[in-house]
């Protein structure tokens, strides 16, 4: 095959030639240059899968391939091997279909649970959703296809998405929403980033030099090809200025703008070099990496039934009523049992290879009887009559409900968080024709179960599972497979215990991220706020004990070690997932009372146990200090938490950091006095001058003088009786303290 050298193809390119490459050709394809062998290639949507249509165009007329679960129920499993080997199916779909570049995964976070496309990002957490990116990068990369993490940075809503600004403050941006992009970054070297639709702190994403130049080159220390979301270039020129190598879809309609600029110099021509020769690089690589490939579509499969396995949370397990009795006879109502909500709605929207369907899984394995129950969101009182005569019937009953693509899809923000109330309707009435009851929800993020848990004394979260989400589901509720999903993100107890409640998704032009760092289950576990299930939650038909908790310390600032003994106490086989939260026990600035940093999932056999390891790196003490524009640690005592989930702590132990960075702010002279009595680097010197001045702690005045600023203090000396010059030697004590310490 004739091949290639990007740099040699840049010395002879011409300027309108070099524009051209900086634009996709169509929908899904990058230019190609046939006289210097520089081939098209194609990029196509994921995440979940290989969306490949026909056409040049945007449209559904897609390829088959195999739908995996969504990236929520993904990151549900806790388990980033068995994620890599999805992805790296996923890769070999790509190069089957001559794929170059999958656009995903997403990493955005999730403010609210009402996000439209928070099925489509992993998790409420930035080290979840980290591991798991990065496990999915590396398994996809495997394969030889790119990775394109997305959307970079700050899209967390679907209202107003081409032209909402978000206002992030600088902490808040690294350690929640940039903490999962640097980790993949860091760990995964992801071929390509995708520039999100929209601003950051007053400039889209696809032109803000702060995002694509010092954030993501010179902090993260990304080198591969950053590309524009679909038509989210605002300003072509200032587009490439800033940083930005390739806007898409093509064709382009603004090259001569760019062209232009570079002729009369507003872009120098050694920029537009820096954005080319990383599309050519690209290309090239693609070529390189291209490999013959047959897939096995029955293994990928039977990868995503596992996937989809894991990926099933037991949120509520009461009346021992599961495993389901396969001599027995099961009412499976629902429409989601014959026509499955299995993936959401959007850009990442596919024809699935193969489908396994609820009922007919379940079918296979016993009596089942069949109703309706309802029709999209609505239902009749002939279709509730229906599923209540079959489920008085029936022994046990599975009733299938959830979201559907009118509720929860990219393009627009859910209305709230509750089940149709036709659904709710259906399953009240069946649990009082036969309270066996087991709702399975499929939804591609948090539901409100108010209104169904007096109803159902079994509830488990399904997720959009993919085109394995039939033989997934029925393996679980017959107990080949033991459930061992945990939460992604907490289900609140209602939408009004958000942290976000009254600023989501904001005003017409603005959206302020005022919960700072307190997203999730971080808002949930500070405030002490009861929740219907927290985050890493997740019931087993076992059990299992944690204990002999060993940390060993590898350093001053980190990373650190821990061992944990995880055993099988109960009767069948099943997995559990260790996860590893960190409290700081005093800090200058304001923290959450704890944040996952570290997580391992073991398979253990009835009795067995196994000694688990988990790193903690160098992130795992630390948070970000403004005024310093890094990553910190302070000296203190943390308290290392291993548990369950975010509410179920089993294992604690504390431990002493030693760190030779000074976080603290040191007072001013121009500060209030008890900011100096607060800190130990200034205390001593202020209270001796206040001892001397006869401002001790028993003086009426005291609580006032305490809250003076230091010039003000000065001032105040002489009402009190004392001289001037008493007054100046008191500042210039404190001065020459102050730049002692400083």
């Amino acid at each position: 095959m004739p091949t290639f050298s990007p740099d040699s193809v840049l010395a002879s390119l011409s300027l309108e030639d070099k524009v051209r490459l900086l634009c996709g050709k169509d929908a899904w394809h990058l230019h190609g240059l046939p006289e210097h062998n520089v081939p098209e290639v194609t990029l196509t949507d994921g995440p979940h899968g290989v969306r490949l249509t026909d056409e040049h165009t945007l449209n559904d007329n897609t390829h088959p391939a195999t739908v995996f679960p969504v990236e929520a129920a993904m990151a549900a499993t806790w388990n980033p091997e068995l994620l890599h080997d999805a992805a790296a199916a996923i890769g070999r779909e790509c190069q089957a279909l001559n794929v170059g570049v999958l656009l995903g995964p997403g990493l955005n976070g999730k403010r609210s649970p009402l996000g439209g496309r928070n099925f489509e990002y992993f998790s409420e957490d930035p080290q979840l959703t980290g591991i798991m990116a990065t496990a999915y990068v590396q398994g996809l990369q495997s394969e030889g296809v790119g990775g394109c993490i997305k959307h970079f940075v700050g899209n967390e809503q679907e209202t107003r998405r081409f032209l909402i600004n978000a206002e992030i403050d600088e902490r808040t941006l690294q350690e929640i929403y940039l903490a999962p992009f640097a980790k993949a970054i860091r760990e995964a070297q992801p071929w390509t980033v995708m520039g999100a639709y929209n601003s950051l702190n007053g400039e889209f994403c696809c032109q803000n030099s702060d995002v694509l130049q010092r954030l993501l080159r010179e902090e993260l220390g990304f080198d591969g090809l950053v590309m524009s979301d679909w038509s989210a270039v605002q300003d072509k020129v200032l587009a490439h200025a800033n940083g930005l190598d390739l806007e898409m879809p093509g064709p382009a309609l603004r090259d001569d703008e760019l062209l232009q600029a570079v002729r009369n110099g507003d872009v120098a021509e050694s920029v537009l070099d820096e954005r080319v020769i990383r599309v050519l690089r690209l290309i090239k690589r693609i070529e390189e990496e291209q490999r013959p490939v047959t897939v096995d579509w029955e293994a990928h499969h039977e990868l995503a039934v596992r996937v989809a396995t894991e990926a099933i949370v037991l949120l509520k397990h009461e009346q021992s009523l599961l495993p389901l009795s396969t001599q027995s006879t099961t009412a499976l109502i629902g429409e989601f049992a014959t026509e499955p909500r299995f993936q959401g709605g959007g850009s990442s929207h596919m024809k699935p290879k193969g489908m396994t369907l609820p009922l007919s899984a379940l079918e296979q394995r016993g009596t089942v009887r069949y109703a309706q129950g309802y029709k999209d969101t609505g239902t009749t009182d002939e279709l509730i009559a229906e599923a209540v005569t079959v489920a008085r019937e029936a022994d046990q009953v599975v009733l299938l409900t959830g979201t559907t693509d009118s509720m929860e899809s990219e393009g627009f923000d859910r209305a709230n968080m509750e089940l149709a109330p036709d659904h709710v309707r259906l399953i009240r009435a069946v649990a009082k024709a036969n309270p066996k009851l087991v709702v399975v929800m499929q939804s591609g993020s948090a539901m409100d179960t108010r209104a169904i848990e007096d109803a159902a004394p079994v509830i488990l979260q399904a997720w959009l599972p993919g085109q394995g989400g039939g033989e997934a589901l029925a393996r679980v509720l017959c107990g080949e497979v033991s459930p061992s999903g945990k939460l992604s993100e907490t289900l609140p107890l209602r939408l009004e215990h958000n942290p976000t409640y009254e600023t989501f998704p904001g005003n017409k032009t603005d959206v302020t991220y005022h919960e700072g760092l307190f997203v999730g289950y971080r808002y949930y576990d500070t405030k002490k706020l009861p929740v219907a299930y927290p985050f890493g939650h997740g019931l087993s038909y076992t059990t299992f004990d944690l204990n002999d908790l060993r940390i060993e310390q590898n350093g001053n600032d980190a990373p650190a070690r821990l061992q944990v003994t995880v055993t099988n106490t109960g009767q069948v086989a099943g997995a559990e997932t260790v996860q590893v939260y960190i409290h700081d026990e005093v800090s200058t600035l304001r923290r959450p009372e704890q944040e996952l940093k570290g997580l391992a999932k073991v398979h253990l056999e009835p009795g067995g146990s196994e000694t688990v390891t988990v790193t903690l790196d160098e992130r795992a003490f630390a948070c970000y200090v403004t005024h310093l524009g890094r990553w910190a640690v302070e000296s203190g005592r943390f308290e290392i938490r291993v548990g369950t989930s975010s509410r179920d702590i089993r294992l604690r132990e504390w431990i002493s950091v030693e760190s030779e960075t000074e976080v603290r702010i040191l007072p001013s002279l121009e500060d209030p006095v008890e900011e100096w009595l607060a800190d130990s680097r200034t205390s001593p010197v202020m209270r001796s001058v206040l001892d001397d001045l006869g401002f001790d702690d028993q003086h009426p005045m005291a609580a006032i003088v305490r809250g003076f600023p230091i010039p003000q203090l000065v001032k105040f000396i002489p009402w009190m009786g004392h001289d001037e010059a008493t007054a100046q030697r008191a500042f210039q004590r404190l001065a020459e303290q102050r730049s002692a310490v400083g």
